[in-house]
């Protein structure tokens, strides 16, 4: 018996890394507030009616009156590809007024010669119950026997399908084999899905190695997000080999696309020094820039470097205060030192060692955007570092009596 399927669409997630966004750390500047926990920054807008971001949108002379009459023409001659277009258009309104229930007619005929592009199309208006109630299983039907055929917007919503579970199951493995079907005929999203699933996703067998590629070649047909996850790949020498320099030239495109978490990461490249040349002011404008777009730990960033320039004398009195309230036991104060730790901000050194272990103890008591630092920068460290830090949070961790 096939698993049930529907048609629905997800919001992408950014790879966790140590450039993610994080909660401000505010009270290391003015020794009292902090922000609260930003969301990550909005995915890609939801897509609609299965067209994928890299189609290009009809001309003005697709629905012309004389192209119209002749979709017309064509599918009342029987041919499945004018029906198609006809149904298409009753769907979109796109040359003719939106008719639903002509829209099914002329689609459930072109269906009926097994066209690839009227099975998806008719699978949508089942999924939303457009002309109709929402039909779950003819929609699945529908969705498969398109994909089947080869129809790279199946493939995609198919494997949305899977990787939803809004069809009443969860099945990441499934869902990767139709994202990798619809990527190997251009889809950018569709192998950037599948990357993101390899790189993150614990329900399906990883491979950093693939994952690498995957987004890679996203990234070369122009998807912003992908440029900015290789950067964090190559700069964390994760499924490729370590390569600061080439890191650099990805999240400075992904950031000059508009990628918040990239014009962070680029900012600190430049403050630091990392794979490019070092240049403070260039570096305090990307972070400027993600700070207005609302990053939070760019704002933070961006006030530790500029307090740095100054020779501010309130910065180390401020780092002092954000200490003695980690070690007094407060959860995002801990979060906030480790963020720095990882960076080599606010006066303090870039400590591998000392970022897991105030990242693992705010982890465990509750900031839930400490264990992704957490686990970003492990993919940073060597065994030697990892197992001293480990040490250190058992011997400050109490442990249970028996």
């Amino acid at each position: 018996m096939a698993r049930p399927r529907s048609l629905v669409f997800i919001i992408a997630s950014p790879i966790a890394s140590t450039f993610a966004s994080a909660a401000a750390i505010a009270m290391a500047l003015t020794f009292a507030v902090g922000l609260q926990l930003l969301a990550p920054p909005a995915a890609q807008a939801q897509l609609k009616w299965g067209s994928k971001p890299e189609q290009k949108a009809p001309s003005a002379a697709d629905n012309a009156p004389e192209k119209v009459a002749e979709d017309r023409a064509s599918a009342e001659a029987g041919k499945a590809e004018g029906q198609y277009a006809l149904g298409a258009r009753y769907l979109e309104g796109k040359g003719l007024g939106r008719d639903y229930a002509q829209a099914r007619v002329w689609l459930g005929r072109a269906v009926e010669q097994n066209h690839a592009g009227a099975e998806h199309w008719l699978a949508v208006m089942n999924r939303k119950g457009l002309g109709a109630p929402v039909n779950m299983a003819e929609a699945s039907r529908l969705l498969l026997l398109s994909a089947n055929q080869g129809n790279p917007l199946a493939q995609f919503d198919l494997a949305e399908v899977w990787a939803s579970g809004q069809a009443g199951a969860v099945d990441k493995e499934e869902a990767l084999r139709w994202y990798r079907a619809s990527g190997s005929q251009g889809s950018a999203e569709a192998l950037y899905r599948a990357g993101m699933l390899l790189l993150n996703d614990s329900a399906v067998r990883k491979s950093d190695s693939e994952a690498y590629d995957l987004l890679q070649l996203s990234a070369r047909r122009g998807h912003a997000k992908a440029m900015y996850n290789v950067s964090t790949l190559l700069a964390q020498g994760r499924g490729v080999q370590r390569d600061p320099v080439a890191a650099a030239k990805y999240c400075r495109r992904a950031a000059g696309l508009g990628v918040v978490e990239a014009q962070y990461a680029l900012g600190l490249m430049l403050l630091r020094g990392e794979g490019v040349l070092q240049d403070r002011p260039e570096g305090l404008r990307w972070l400027r820039q993600a700070s207005l777009a609302g990053n939070a730990q760019a704002k933070v960033q961006l006030a530790v470097a500029e307090a740095e320039v100054r020779g501010d004398k309130n910065l180390a009195e401020a780092t002092r205060q954000l200490k003695q309230a980690a070690q007094a036991g407060d959860a995002k104060a801990r979060l906030h030192l480790g963020t720095l730790y990882v960076s080599g901000a606010g006066g303090l050194p870039k400590d591998p060692v000392k970022a897991y272990v105030w990242l693992e103890l705010a982890a465990q008591g509750g900031e839930a955007m400490a264990a992704i630092h957490r686990e970003a920068l492990v993919k940073t460290m060597s065994k030697a570092e990892l197992s001293r830090a480990q040490d250190q949070v058992r011997a400050l961790t109490p442990q249970p009596v028996e």
